[in-house]
């Protein structure tokens, strides 16, 4: 029977989701267009938080842009990680 408390993360896992926090960061505080260097060098973690919904191009129903921003949802991410990562 496993024990109650924290859930240990490995290094890896705290890298991946650090990486993660700071796209989240990037797009909440200085939004980056898709062709910017940081978009090439965080292509995968943009991949995960646009295919989760965290960030988007999307201004509104009709319109699409060329700058990633954070959505409602990667609000709640950025402030879930924060905590785990204790940023």
């Amino acid at each position: 029977m496993a024990e109650a408390g924290e859930t240990h993360i490995s290094d890896d896992e705290r890298a991946m989701l650090g990486n993660i926090l700071s796209v989240l960061q990037r797009a909440r505080l200085n939004p980056f267009t898709t062709k910017s260097d940081f978009a090439r060098t965080a292509a995968n973690e943009i991949a995960l938080c646009a295919s989760d919904d965290l960030i988007t191009t999307r201004l509104n129903p009709n319109t699409v842009s060329n700058v990633w921003v954070i959505t409602p949802d990667g609000l709640d991410a950025l402030e879930g990680l924060s905590d785990v990562l204790g940023s």
